[in-house]
Order: C-alpha cells, then structure tokens, then sequence
C-alpha cells in the first residue's frame, strides 16, 4: 500500500469517530499546551536575570579582587607589577584599572560647582577594554578629562562664600539637584573648561588648589535608571599634580587631628603604587574560562560574570527539569486517550485488517498504519497545544503589568518577559507529544498485527 493510500485510510477512519478523536486531540492539545506554558516560565525568568546579570557588564570581562596568598614582601592589592603579569596571561585583550582619589574632590565651573569623586584611568587601555562614550572623544592631552553622564545634572549654583550647600537644603525629596540651583538643561559642558579642587591640611590651615581641565567627553548612560556616574576620570599626570600638592599618595588628605607619626605613615605609604580596580578583559567569551582557571593558579582573587551565570543557570536548569516533569504528567495523562482510542480503533477495523491480511498485507504494514494514526492525532494535539501556548504566553505577559500594579500599586519601570518560548522548546514538545503518541499507540498496533484472518473475516475476535 503506498502512503499516499495509507494516509486516505487513515483519515477515513478518523472521520467515522470525529467526536471520540476529537476529545483525544483536545486532550493531547492540553497536555503539550501546559508542558510549554510551565517551561516558558523557567526559560522566562531565566533569560530575565541572565539579563539583571549582563546589563551594564560585559561576559569577556574578569575582575580582580587581590591576591590570596601574597608573600612578606608583597602587598595583598593589585600593583604595577601585577599588571604587567596580568597583560603576559594567553588571550587577554586589555587589563582596565582604575585609581581612587582619596580627597574631597569638587568640580568648579563658572558659577557653579559639585562634589565628583575623581578617578585615574589608563585611557590606552580603556580603548582596548572598549570603553564607549555618549558624547565627544577619548581625552590625548594631559589635561583632558572625560566626565560621567549625570555630573551635569550635579552641578549647582555655589554660594557667594564658595563653601558647599547643605544636602537638606539643596536637595529636593527625590535627591535632585532643586530647580533653582541648577544648570540649564540646554547647556552642554563638552568641550568646556573646568576646575578640579583638592584640599590639604598644610601647617595646621586648610589650602586648596585648582587644577584646570577640559571636558573632550562624556560617558555613556548606565543602563540601569537607578545608576548615577558622577564620576570625573583623570590622567596619570593630573594625579601627580594632585599628589605633589597633597604630599600624600592618591591625594589623601591630612585630618588635623592625626599625630606626625601617622603624617609620616601616610605619606611612606605611597612607594607602591596599588589600583582600587582591575579588570581584564578576554579577547572572546570562549577564552573567559580559561584565563579564569589561569588566574585563580596565580593566585588572584577574581570575579567573572561567566561564573554567575554558570550558577545561574546550573539552578533554572533544575527548575525547567521540575516544570518539564510537571507538564509530562499532564501528557502521560493525554497518552491514556490516545492508547483508549487506538485500541477502538483496532477493534472497530477488525474485518478491514483480515481483509488487508487476507490480500497479502505485510503485519509491519498493518502496525505501520495504526502507528501512524496515533503520531497523526499526536501532531494535530501538538499544533493546537503549541498555537494556545504562545496565546497564553501573550496573555501573561501582556497582563503582568495591570497585576503588578494592581497587587502592589507600582509601575513596571522596564518590561519583564514573564513567559519566554524559545522555538527549540516548541520543537521538543512537539516531538515529545508525536512520541508520546506513537508510545500509546505501539501495543494497540501489536495486537492489530496478531488478529486471525478467519475469525477476523467472521467479525469474531
């Protein structure tokens, strides 16, 4: 019998019991429906952390902490040295560091000033590490700065005696800049000249010194909206301007009520130069894992958001596998209807298959026939499933929102993807549900291929 013919068969049969296979495929439509609709909630909440985790971070980026066991004449922090052993390492791309000014730096421009935290950057390789800027470009003079994106919105209108405002009183209740002591909106402050004012303790009076820069840039937006850079970053040579007037390392500053010793301790405490920040950056994410294992052998304390993720995935893997369960039992239980109608079938066509075998029909033929009905009702169930699952999947999502601000009366800031189907899921639920089927069909085809042609012939099995 060639498929074509089997197929019309099939389909004939079918259509003599529309109502009892009807219910078999809304029953498989069921099952494979809350199968993908249980696992779309893993993938979803998955694929919104992994996202939490790599949102204003990049996966080819390591960070280093310190090292584990540094030896007497070493210091636990990340120095020059350790740079130098960290750009050697296989496949690293760029080392970014990052130096803290430690002084009650404070940005001045025309009439208005802020208090910026100050950071000195190696800007060669914030290039290489694929440091991107909203506006303007990487500083080459050493005068040049690049400032964060929200130190406009931080600036405020100094007083007459130069001293800062009080927090209360400058301000407002959503920790903004109040309207009046602010900058205009319009203004940009790229290209603008600055100055950058440290202070120091020097014979037992407080001085302070200004440093001129330009603004040649300005950092890209943080990605997430609670995230405020109000940084200034700096050249080397900025820092050594610092220092020399400080005389202290990183500009420290000198509490007048700190005996000489300690004076003398602070300011010997700048012959190694350490970084408050290092992080090295892979040349492809495929080679983060192996400079991790290298650096951990060296000894360094490390960070990588590969790491995270693995851990984070390790567990929604275990969640998908329980949901997946879950939705199985729903589909074994669909399996049981499949197997009911199959076994009608076989006993309905008993003259039809004596018949088939009287003609010469081979039992692998028969058993073919009867398996490929049950697969038959396994995709239609399957297809109608998938299509309700991506509606509901729609549903949720859409409705997450108004039952979010319902329940807890809060907006959403951003768009949280509840219910994510990736269509290799869709793919394997299908299949599952077509196996599934064919599995509840296999003993009802069996015994179709043992039916006697004679009692078969006289309806009497």
């Amino acid at each position: 019998m060639k498929w074509k013919d089997r197929l019309k068969f099939i389909r004939q049969n079918m259509k003599k019991n529309r109502s009892r296979v009807f219910m078999t495929v809304l029953a498989t439509a069921i099952g494979c429906g809350f199968l993908i609709v249980l696992a779309s909630v893993g993938f979803g909440a998955q694929k919104y952390i992994s996202g939490q985790i790599l949102q204003d971070r990049t996966i080819t980026e390591i960070s280093i902490h310190g090292k584990e066991n540094p030896s007497e004449d070493e210091r636990p922090e990340v120095t020059e040295k350790d740079i130098k052993i960290l750009e050697d390492v296989e496949n690293v791309k760029a080392v970014s560091r990052k130096q803290q000014v430690m002084n009650d730096t404070i940005i001045r421009y025309d009439e208005f000033m802020a208090n910026v935290p100050a950071s000195v950057v190696d800007y060669p390789s914030e290039i290489k590490s694929g440091f991107k800027l909203e506006k303007g470009r990487m500083p080459e003079a050493e005068n040049e700065v690049i400032i964060g994106f929200h130190v406009k919105e931080s600036l405020y209108k100094a007083p007459k005696d130069g001293e800062p405002i009080d927090g209360k009183e400058l301000y407002n209740n959503k920790g903004e800049v109040k309207e009046e002591y602010r900058i205009e909106k319009e203004q940009s402050l790229l290209g603008e000249e600055v100055q950058l004012q440290v202070s120091q303790w020097i014979d037992g009076k407080e001085e302070t010194k200004l440093i001129p820069l330009k603004i040649v840039g300005i950092a890209k937006e943080p990605s997430r909206d609670w995230m405020k850079d109000n940084n200034i970053l700096i050249s080397s040579s900025t820092l050594s301007k610092i220092e020399q007037f400080t005389g202290t390392p990183l500009g420290q500053a000198i509490s007048p009520d700190m005996s000489e010793e300690q004076v003398n301790e602070l300011k010997e405490g700048g012959e190694v130069k350490t970084f408050s920040e290092v992080k090295v950056i892979a040349n492809s994410v495929e080679n983060v894992k192996s400079i991790s294992k290298t650096l951990k052998d060296k000894g360094y304390f490390i960070y990588s958001v590969t790491e995270e993720l693995e851990q984070v995935n390790l567990v929604f893997a275990l969640v998908k596998f329980g949901l997946v369960f879950i939705g199985l039992i729903a589909l074994l239980i669909a399996s049981i209807g499949i197997y009911n109608t199959m076994s009608m079938a076989v006993i309905e066509r008993t003259q039809d298959i004596g018949i088939m075998k009287a003609i010469g029909g081979h039992p692998r033929m028969i058993r073919n026939i009867f398996l490929m009905e049950s697969a038959y009702i396994g995709l239609m169930g399957a297809i109608v499933g998938a299509v309700v699952a991506y509606l509901v999947s729609f549903g949720i999502n859409s409705a997450l929102p108004f039952v979010i601000q319902q329940a807890f009366n809060e907006t959403m800031e951003q768009k949280i993807e509840l219910s994510y189907i990736p269509a290799y899921l869709t793919a394997f639920c299908v299949l599952l549900s077509i196996g599934v089927a064919m599995l509840s069909g296999l003993k009802p085809a069996r015994r179709a291929t043992r039916i006697d042609v004679l009692r078969a012939l006289r309806r009497d099995i």
